[in-house]
């Protein structure tokens, strides 16, 4: 891990199960949620966080989206930049509660995806196919 204006860079996990927008929007979440990226400071460039996590300017502005839903940033045309996480929590008074079931469904489905690339790997890994 390296740093990035004085933010401690991690990295997108090819291991993780999760999309790389969801992996970055966390890292940055978490940066946010810290004070490492303080409110009214800007979160980075689409090109700087294409760069600092080695991914497409779509997969960084997903990311970005998921934070904005979040309500961790406000996008203007200038950029985006970090909310205070307190006013953010307020905004999660306002659940929208189809979009919550929109991401569990999501979220089954993939699971579901995984159990049967999971029972593939284990049906070649048994000595003898049986």
């Amino acid at each position: 891990m390296g740093t990035l204006d004085g933010v401690m860079s991690a990295e997108i996990s090819k291991n993780d199960p999760r999309p790389e927008s969801e992996q970055a929007a966390d890292i940055l979440r978490q940066e946010i949620l810290r004070g490492d990226i303080k409110p009214g400071a800007h979160v980075g460039s689409v090109r700087d966080l294409t760069t600092r996590f080695k991914i497409s300017g779509m997969t960084v502005q997903r990311a970005l989206s998921i934070l904005r839903e979040d309500g961790l940033i406000l996008t203007t045309s200038r950029g985006s930049y970090a909310r205070d996480p307190e006013q953010a929590s307020e905004a999660d008074a306002n659940v929208d509660l189809p979009e919550v079931l929109r991401q569990l469904e999501h979220l089954t489905s993939q699971v579901s995806e995984l159990r049967g690339r999971l029972e593939a790997l284990e049906s070649r890994s048994v000595p003898g196919g049986a």
